[in-house]
């Protein structure tokens, strides 16, 4: 066997070296021929001993079977489907160290998922670590695709966020989510169908559907979360036939969303078991209620609940400022009225009549054909005193320097003590009491004391606050509008409706002249309006910032949620990048020498929150090309290449060189990757090419050693382009 396979890398090798004669000798035309391209319309991927590794953008469409292993990201691009077969273990990379946030992580960006188990041979997503642990890996991302995305008999667990759907389409059924860090299921202006899945053990919420959803969620088990079962914003749902129970909260919905909640049982919660709040429209009916702090809360909304059985809660209603109230028709535990009244806690008066004389639903359980099966036990529910996952990093690295922690529970900020907006007006800070909603506030930094409470706004959901030196300036994410705020009174002085840009606005901040909305969906993108929101620019950012920024005279400031703080000139350059301090950068704000920001960590602790953050070196991450996310590094290697049209043009040997590559730039690869243990691996993750040379391995691209090549494409992403090095060869047309 040696001697055949040392035959083989001779064979191999000539064949290589064949190629690179012909590839000196031709025509750039007669070499770079898409005609030679033989890539197969479907491959199949079945590693014949361990796991085979997969990384990088799918280049055409894939099969998975058996043990997979991804290192870094999968993309799933249009025109793509990946096809994952019953009993295949997809395992993910696992990253805990602050530094290099990079996590494994499946991306459906437009193309199509199909993994399809059985109730025997689930699918399996999981940690590639012998000691797993919530939030190893990033999740599975589905986001622009309204393909039939399915997702059918799957196991999920370990990672930050179990499933994300952003603006996408899809099915989640008889699957397992377990042991996750914030949501078991997460999306934003999607429409998929939730069903006969068992959802436990998640840091956050079991389900949330976040801005602009059509929803479906029916016949699930929704246990064990340390938010709410299910929760719901600007959002429109039919909840049916659902297990909840033994969480904080059960189901909640804000900011104008229309619920149908019908044939539930919800019980054992900690708080509310159903929450209405800020002009939802909610029709309560057929459910079960018990066994917990407030059956039914309601604020600001319209509510229908009848035929319900809501018995044996600490306090059965409590409603505020409602635009409307129907509760006829329910069991109340009592057909005494006065001991019915007594557990309803209402500012209007409010009639029960007609009331049900005796207990009339029996719900239960489904009978999945699947059962939760495990390999490994995580031990405690994610956000557990004993959560082993790190939220909060070291106070103090090359790069920066945590000056100061403040503004917990203990500070009266409760249990939302973190926070979206944050914007300093020469002495103070502020910010809203809780996350995405309630009164707006000024606190003095020192102790985090709030100074003055301008009251609730009206504001359904802030996402950034600037100070132009007189007024504020509250980006509303929901209503997608910004409202300039007298910062004495509180009083509303104007609004206007954000530009156009496919998604609310995620940060604002203010230069001096201008205002700046950073584009949720890309968050490279800064939309520079007046102050009548008229449109004057879209900044492009060289890399990707992050949802929050702020200005500090000269520069901007973005926090990336799941990554460092990066410093951009006006032009979108980016000049500077420190370290995170702590998980989930959501807000940011600059005094004039120092940086504060309000960081999740997790997101229901009561630890402080706002964090005082001194620069010590800006330029180091730069320097050494380790730019934690879009951007582009340098390196050294061998430059040949060609121009042919607007490809590249050259074709001279430039020996050795240093290269900035970014963003958007002109490559060319090509050589023997004789070293390399699929071509994916090594290049996908950072830039997106085709391929029109020929590859002698075409049937197992993926596994292709010391196959002659040239791949022609443009630069996307360029985090870890360091790694390529030594590279055969490599060039890259930029400026």
């Amino acid at each position: 066997m040696r001697h055949r396979r040392g035959q083989l890398i001779v064979l191999l090798s000539i064949i290589s070296l064949t190629t690179l004669v012909l590839a000196l000798v031709m025509s750039p035309e007669q070499y770079l021929s898409p005609r030679e391209t033989v890539l197969p319309a479907t491959m199949t991927i079945t590693p014949f001993s361990g796991p085979l590794e997969r990384t990088g953008t799918l280049l055409t469409n894939e099969t998975w079977a058996g043990e997979i292993h991804v290192t870094h990201q999968v993309i799933v691009p249009n025109a793509i489907t990946l096809t994952i077969e019953p009993g295949t273990v997809v395992k993910f990379a696992h990253y805990r160290d602050y530094k290099h946030p990079s996590r494994g992580a499946l991306v459906v960006s437009g193309g199509m998922l199909r993994a399809v188990g059985t109730p025997r041979e689930p699918v399996w997503f999981t940690s590639d670590a012998e000691d797993p642990i919530n939030g190893d890996w990033e999740g599975i991302v589905i986001e622009n695709s309204r393909e039939a995305n399915t997702i059918r008999y799957a196991i999920v667990e370990y990672s930050f966020i179990g499933i994300r759907f952003w603006a996408s389409s899809g099915a989640v059924s008889n699957s397992i989510i377990r042991w996750i860090n914030a949501e078991g299921i997460y999306m934003e202006r999607s429409n998929p169908v939730i069903e006969n899945n068992t959802i436990y053990a998640t840091g956050y919420n079991g389900i949330a559907m976040e801005q602009f959803n059509n929803v479906i969620i029916r016949n699930n088990k929704i246990v064990n979360n340390q938010g709410s079962s299910i929760h719901g914003e600007a959002t429109k749902a039919l909840i049916e036939s659902n297990i909840i129970h033994n969480s904080r909260t059960g189901i909640t919905f804000d900011d104008y969303s229309d619920a149908i909640v019908k044939d539930n049982l919800i019980e054992n919660i900690r708080t509310q078991a159903l929450h209405f709040y800020f002009r939802c429209n909610a029709s309560v009916l057929f459910n079960i209620v018990r066994n917990s702090g407030i059956g039914i809360s309601a604020s600001e909304s319209a509510l229908v609940a009848n035929d319900n059985d809501i018995y044996n809660n600490t306090l059965n209603v409590r409603i505020h400022l409602m635009q409307a109230v129907d509760l006829r028709d329910n069991w109340w535990g009592t057909a005494k009225e006065t001991q019915i009244k007594a557990q309803i806690n209402s500012d209007a008066a409010i009639s029960v009549k007609p009331f049900l004389n005796g207990q009339s639903l029996s719900i239960k359980e489904p009978a999945f054909d699947y059962q939760d099966i495990k390999k490994t036990e995580l031990g405690y529910i994610p956000g557990d005193p004993q959560d082993r996952y790190p939220y909060v990093y070291a106070n103090e690295d090359e790069t920066r320097r945590v000056v100061k922690k403040t503004c917990g529970a203990s500070e009266g900020f409760g249990e939302y003590a973190f926070g979206w907006s944050l914007a300093w007006d020469g002495r103070y800070l502020w910010r809203s009491r809780h996350a995405g909603a309630g009164d707006l506030v000024r606190i003095d930094p020192e102790n985090c004391r709030i100074v003055k409470d301008l009251g609730d706004l009206g504001i359904a959901q802030d996402r950034g606050i600037a100070f132009d030196g007189q007024h504020l300036w509250v980006n509303d994410f929901t209503a997608k509008r910004v409202f300039e705020i007298d910062s004495d009174s509180g009083k509303v002085i104007s609004s206007f409706a954000i530009p156009e840009m496919g998604s609310g606005s995620s940060g604002i901040a203010w230069d001096g002249e201008y205002l700046y909305l950073v584009n949720w969906l890309n968050q490279k993108e800064l939309y520079k309006v007046d102050r009548k929101g008229n449109l004057i620019d879209i900044m492009e950012l060289e890399a990707e910032g992050g949802a929050s920024i702020t200005f500090d005279g000269q520069y901007f400031w973005a926090s990336h949620s799941g990554k460092g703080v990066r410093k951009f000139d006006r032009q979108g350059r980016l000049v500077g990048e420190i370290y995170a301090a702590a998980f989930g950068g959501e807000a940011i704000a600059h005094d004039g020498q120092y940086l504060w920001i309000l960081y999740r960590t997790q997101e229901l602790w009561s630890d402080p929150k706002l964090y005082e953050i001194q620069v010590i070196n800006d330029q180091v991450l730069l320097q050494d090309g380790n730019s934690q996310g879009s951007s582009y590094s340098s390196l050294s290697a061998r430059i040949i290449g060609w121009e042919t049209d607007s490809r590249l043009v050259w074709s001279r040997e430039m020996g050795n060189a240093t290269v900035a590559c970014h963003p958007g730039d002109a490559l060319v690869v090509w050589g023997s990757w004789c070293g390399a243990q699929d071509l994916n691996r090594r290049l996908a993750s950072w830039f997106e090419f085709v391929c029109v040379g020929r590859l002698v391995q075409a049937p197992k691209f993926e596994q292709s050693r010391g196959s002659g090549f040239v791949c022609v494409g443009t630069l996307v992403r360029a985090s870890g382009f360091e790694q390529l090095i030594p590279a055969p060869w490599l060039s890259c047309a930029g400026e």
